[in-house]
């Protein structure tokens, strides 16, 4: 009885040094110590799995923009330039991409389509951006999702989406060509600068021609 009780108290006071040791395992795996598996929850599903309209949009953080960019050899025109492209990134998404170095399951993107118009105002050159068009939000979600991504659309003022079939245009041309996790991180000043890349003076070439 005495044995046994000895070997339950050395159990008790060596439990905190096999947790400790448990920690540290997980930490030497992932150096900045979260749970591989961690998955964030801000995107809202219905029961067939459309995607509902973040009602905090206006809080996202800004990544980058763009005026009348093309994934195709289409001439960039001063009369027609096309849209403002304008990327922001779920709030909480990109707090965990600053302490962490990735992106965790759940992440989204939103990439707004805005008009673009001149004469506006007081502007006298150049353009600005007017109204928005569409925007598509791209969730990264491994388990949710077979290929690890999902694309939704959104034309103004639609408040939920279906994701894009699998195999869509939008995963064959951002998982290939993305700089970091299927993303354009090329793009994205905020993104690349933590992760120490640079565009490198080219613009990714898409393996289907972008339909924008």
């Amino acid at each position: 009885m005495v044995g046994r009780v000895n070997a339950r108290i050395v159990t008790l006071l060596m439990l905190p040094v096999l947790l400790a040791g448990a920690r540290y395992a997980v930490q030497a795996a992932d150096p900045a110590g979260a749970a591989p598996d961690e998955s964030l929850h801000a995107a809202g599903y219905d029961a067939t799995g459309s995607l509902q309209r973040p009602p905090d949009l206006d809080r996202w953080v800004y990544l980058g923009s763009s005026l009348g960019m093309s994934y195709n050899d289409t001439p960039f025109s001063l009369e027609h330039p096309g849209d403002f492209q304008v990327v922001l990134m779920e709030p909480g998404a990109y707090e965990y991409f600053k302490q962490h170095g990735r992106y965790a399951d759940g992440s989204m993107f939103l990439l707004s389509f805005y008009e673009a118009e001149r004469g506006v105002s007081i502007d006298r050159a150049g353009f600005v951006p007017g109204p928005r068009r569409s925007f598509e939000i791209h969730v990264l979600d491994r388990k949710r999702y077979a290929e690890g991504h999902a694309f939704f659309l959104f034309e103004e003022p639609t408040r939920q989406s279906s994701a894009l079939p699998p195999g869509s245009p939008c995963i064959k041309c951002h998982v290939p060509n993305g700089a970091f996790d299927g993303t354009f991180a090329q793009f994205y000043p905020p993104i690349r600068e933590r992760l120490g890349k640079s565009t490198g003076g080219a613009a990714p070439k898409p393996s289907t021609p972008a339909t924008r």
